[in-house]
């Protein structure tokens, strides 16, 4: 099945995988998208993004003046900005990005049927992002110099602002970046930074296989059947005491840089943080089918194939507001939605700093 690949938002610096330009805010079409690749997953830094296909490779746009996009292969050391997508890597399984830094794991089978997760971290370190000591950026240097293992495969991976978590097989979590807010559990936190990927010392009281991390916040889930989740991270804006008590039936779980948001497989959109700027859930919201969220803006595609969005929408991510500009203030889309229009069948939708990415099938 082919595809076509259409982006919106900022772009300054080509993060968008098109020329760079101030702001996108109306859909177009990515002609270096490679029609034959789905997407799995898109993880976005401040001004560069990773996009991970169905089939474990890995391309990249946007900025690459801190090596977050490592060395471009068959291209020079010296690019510091990547305009169309490139391919970086293959055979990967994990992928999560912080304001500019990389992160990508692959789990590999060893004697005796055990399983090993092998970490890679390029870019630059604020807090320890990189998970090793005294290194301050990867620039120009391979991936794999900075290569470690961690002691079990990993189910999951995520990254808020500077920090990174991961879940591994056999239930620990581990992180590492920025701990000063308790983002990697309360204990960590006096120790400002975490510089090495480190397991978790908190009492998460179920075994979790999905984390999502906000600007400064960790969120830990169980399986939907279980429905059990856990905030790792201060109770700013009501993050922890605003939680409902449990979330079954959890189809996608996101994260803007202060608030939460759950999908439930009957279509309904539930959240809770920070929410004095935009409405986190409009009145009156058709039954969802998919979201992407956004470091401030929420993506969403309607069970009836409706694309849509709203949030902060400065930087043309939430489409084009002509239509709504009445209705706006300060450049927030709240108590209501955009609808965006793009012809085809929509099959992924994505959302980063500022960015929107909508991947349609083509006969």
């Amino acid at each position: 099945m082919p595809y076509k690949l259409f982006v919106f938002g900022s772009n300054g610096e080509g993060q968008l995988g098109i020329s760079s330009q101030d702001i996108v805010h109306s859909p177009v079409l990515a002609p270096s998208w490679p029609a034959e690749h789905n997407i799995a997953a898109v993880c976005s830094g401040d001004n560069h993004t990773l996009f991970y296909t169905s089939s474990g490779k890995i391309y990249g746009a946007g900025d690459n003046s801190k090596g977050q996009l490592g060395i471009i292969p068959n291209k020079s050391a010296e690019r510091k900005r990547v305009e169309g997508f490139e391919e970086l890597y293959g055979s990967l399984h994990f992928c999560a990005a912080t304001c500019e830094s990389s992160a990508y794991i692959t789990n590999i089978s060893m004697f005796g049927g055990v399983q090993e997760g092998v970490l890679s971290v390029e870019g630059t370190s604020h807090w320890g992002e990189l998970g090793t000591p005294d290194v301050k950026s990867t620039e120009g240097q391979p991936r794999e110099q900075f290569q470690q293992t961690l002691p079990d495969a990993a189910i999951d991976l995520a990254a808020g602002g500077w920090h990174y978590i991961t879940i591994l097989s056999n239930g620990e979590v581990w992180g590492w970046g920025k701990s000063r807010l308790d983002q990697l559990g309360s204990k960590l936190s006096s120790q400002q930074k975490v510089v090495r990927p480190t397991r978790l010392d908190e009492a998460i009281p179920f075994k979790p296989v999905k984390v999502i991390c906000g600007k400064e916040f960790t969120y830990l889930a169980s399986t939907p059947a279980e429905g059990k989740h856990y905030l790792l991270g201060r109770d700013k804006s009501g993050l922890r005491t605003s939680m409902p008590s449990h979330i079954k039936d959890w189809k996608t779980i996101g994260a803007t840089w202060h608030a939460i948001f759950v999908l439930f497989e009957d279509g309904n959109l539930v959240a809770w943080g920070k929410d004095n700027l935009w409405k986190l859930v409009p009145e009156g919201l058709p039954s969802i089918e998919q979201i992407a969220v956004g470091s401030e803006h929420i993506l969403a595609l309607t069970k009836d194939g409706t694309l849509i969005s709203w949030g902060w929408g400065k930087h043309g991510n939430c489409g084009d507001l002509t239509k709504l500009e009445a209705e706006i203030k300060n450049d927030m889309v709240s108590g209501l939605w955009n609808n965006i229009n793009i012809p085809g069948n929509i099959s992924f939708i994505g959302a980063g700093f500022c960015t929107s990415y909508v991947l349609v099938e083509t006969a």
